[in-house]
């Protein structure tokens, strides 16, 4: 096997989790697509990726924010 492939399998490029719509990270929320507008315009809360005109979120990201709004009763 020659160098080339062996650092290539060893390495591979990372492959991207799919990316969530607004509407559909809004429906994992349980808020509605304007609140998410209304962060974005403030750049509070959630990050997202701006793709052309598309806007989108890692599910990751929604999931980090439901974690850190976690209220946990002592």
């Amino acid at each position: 096997m020659n160098q080339t492939h062996e650092t290539i399998s060893e390495n591979p490029a990372p492959t991207p989790a799919r990316m969530l719509t607004p509407a559909e990270a809004a429906e994992i929320l349980v808020i509605p697509v304007s609140t998410l507008n209304a962060w974005r315009a403030q750049e509070i809360e959630l990050p997202y990726v701006h793709i052309g005109q598309l806007v989108r979120y890692r599910p990751e990201d929604v999931a980090a924010l439901i974690c850190r709004n976690t209220v946990r009763p002592e």
